[in-house]
């Protein structure tokens, strides 16, 4: 039987290291602002599609009230 525990998100992974540095390095401003403006449309997205899963309830909950 499966359990919530075996479905647990992994955790984010982090940058460290030099390698990280020089990669960022070689990215372009324009590269970093395009890849900025679809990574907020792809969260206005996501929002917008979690809205629908809101109710008065569930947001009062959420906010400890």
């Amino acid at each position: 039987m499966t359990t919530s525990s075996d479905h647990r998100t992994p955790p984010a992974p982090q940058p460290s290291g030099e390698h990280w540095y020089e990669l960022t390095a070689t990215l372009s401003a324009e590269s970093t602002e395009e890849f900025g403006d679809w990574l907020s449309q792809e969260l206005a997205g996501l929002e917008n599609e979690l809205d629908l899963y809101v109710t008065p309830n569930s947001l009062c909950k959420g906010l400890g009230r």
